[in-house]
């Protein structure tokens, strides 16, 4: 049979065959006959597709990856920069010790000037009386309490003295020492920018941003763990990839993406995601209590880096921490994670079927979070500033290779409890036990009659003392809460032929 000749079929001349395939070469014949091939020609080719919107012509460079990879930490770390000052000032007011001494707590309530009898005759004075002449009509005068006048010039006013001794001759210690002048007295123990103001004109404008270097490391490993350990299990127990989470939430203002939704095992995926997190934070503990640390210290306290401040840990792992970190990041994740699926199998509430009540189920299901979270967090700062102020802590987590400096408690910047009374302990002593309050009903009558009068304060913090510091969490959710909603409204109107129902996208919350 001979070889058709090339070109068209006079038969058919309107049929062009199709340009597929190795084109004829006479070299390249003639080398086959000679026992080589040529190479080059091995590859069919496709002249009439066009995969250049599809595939890129080069990968990415290195140069380029790198690029990458600084302008998204650039990114992180701008994020923590401007977050850190309302994270110090909700940790200042997690751990602040209310004193009895304290006059307000939260507001200020007027009240009747009381005057003693001692004040009574002091005003009754006159102002040619001489100093030294003490006072023996009061009743309460003790006589260790007078002391001779302060030496007199040559114009006979008396000379300003800056030691007082006492009776045996010493000098007492200074009232202005360096523990009070580091240390800031709060106002109110629930007002963030009376936080911020106080601690920028005692410490500095800079004291704003302490720690963030090491609340910026903690991220970015908290993020690298959960993922390593949630496809480490995924694999292990042979759950797909697909029912893993992509991120998360580990921080109160986020709620975990419904991909629980679209899990075969949707059990499972809620499970490995709590072990995740625990498992993670676990490891990660001695991190955030050097963190606590930094925050609580004066700047002049060394050490000041994290390496150093973690060899000062009287153990790596206190057991007094543990049991409330777990609680602290077990129970919103388990909240925040079942709550897609929770809205879908009871109350028939899709993302993207009925988005916007969806979004405000989501957004009261993290209202519920908050509500867990912050007085768990509460015992949690405290228990971790324990670990370096408490001595009976530092007695039973000492370890063999610390040294004497190290076993010392801690100087901080405000008045925080020298014990631990565990979870149940701390939240009833904040409650029922610490300082003065005013009931809010008090608070409500005195505002709304604007009188002046005596108002019965009573022990305790109430439940408010557990919640300082939630505008924080509650900022943070309504602007995330805020933008995806309104994403989810733009998304919905683009798509122009929407049903009745919102066949649009929720944006992700």
């Amino acid at each position: 049979m001979s070889i058709p000749s090339q070109g068209p079929n006079p038969l058919r001349p309107y049929y062009h065959p199709p340009s597929i395939g190795v084109s004829p070469d006479p070299i390249a014949n003639s080398s086959m006959k000679a026992g080589t091939t040529s190479s080059s020609k091995s590859t069919f080719s496709f002249p009439d597709l066009d995969y250049s919107d599809y595939l890129s012509d080069t990968s990415p460079s290195i140069s380029e990856t790198v690029k990458d990879l600084f302008d998204r930490a650039i990114w992180k770390y701008s994020s923590v920069l401007m977050a850190q000052p309302f994270d110090v000032a909700k940790t200042i007011l997690q751990v602040y010790l209310v004193d009895d001494s304290d006059s307000s707590n939260g507001s200020t309530v007027p009240s009747t000037p009381i005057r003693s009898k001692q004040k009574w005759h002091t005003d009754d004075r006159s102002p040619n009386s001489s100093d030294d002449e003490p006072d023996y009509f009061t009743s309460n005068v003790r006589h260790s309490s007078i002391s001779p006048s302060p030496p007199r010039g040559r114009s006979g006013r008396p000379t300003p003295s800056r030691y007082v001794t006492d009776r045996s001759g010493y000098i007492p210690p200074s009232p202005t020492s360096s523990t009070s002048e580091t240390r800031i007295h709060l106002k109110s123990t629930h007002s963030l920018l009376d936080v911020l103001s106080t601690l920028s004109s005692t410490s500095g404008l800079h004291s704003l941003w302490k720690a963030a270097n090491t609340t910026f490391i903690y991220g970015l490993l908290l993020r690298t763990l959960e993922t390593f350990i949630q496809s480490l299990l995924a694999a292990s127990l042979g759950i797909p990839e697909t029912d893993v989470p992509n991120a998360i939430p580990w921080t109160p203002s986020s709620l975990a993406p419904p991909t629980i939704l679209n899990s075969t095992s949707p059990s499972s995926t809620l499970i490995l995601t709590t072990i995740t997190t625990s498992i993670s934070t676990l490891l990660l503990l001695p991190i955030d209590t050097a963190r606590t640390r930094l925050i609580l210290t004066p700047l002049s306290t060394p050490p000041r880096t994290l390496l150093r401040t973690l060899r000062t840990l009287p153990s790596l792992f206190p057991t007094h921490i543990i049991p409330v970190s777990l609680l602290h990041t077990t129970i919103p994740t388990l909240l925040s994670t079942s709550t897609p699926l929770l809205l879908k199998s009871y109350f028939n509430l899709d993302p993207i079927i009925t988005p916007i009540t969806y979004s405000l189920a989501t957004f009261t299901s993290s209202l519920l979070e908050l509500s867990i979270r912050y007085p768990l967090e509460t015992v949690l700062r405290r228990a971790q500033i324990a670990t370096f102020t408490s001595p009976a802590l530092l007695a039973k987590n000492i370890r063999t290779s610390s040294s004497s400096a190290q076993q010392r408690p801690v100087e901080t910047i405000v008045p925080t409890q020298k014990t631990y009374r565990g979870i149940v302990g701390t939240m009833w002593g904040i409650v029922y036990e610490e300082g003065t309050s005013v009931p809010p009903a008090t608070k409500v009558k005195v505002a709304a009659t604007g009188k002046t009068a005596l108002v019965k304060r009573r022990k305790g913090q109430g439940v408010e003392g557990l919640y300082r510091g939630w505008r924080v969490g509650m900022w943070g959710l309504v602007g995330v809460w805020g933008a995806g909603f309104l994403g989810g409204l733009s998304g919905a109107t683009e798509m122009g032929d929407t049903p009745a129902g919102g066949r649009g996208h929720g944006g992700k919350f």
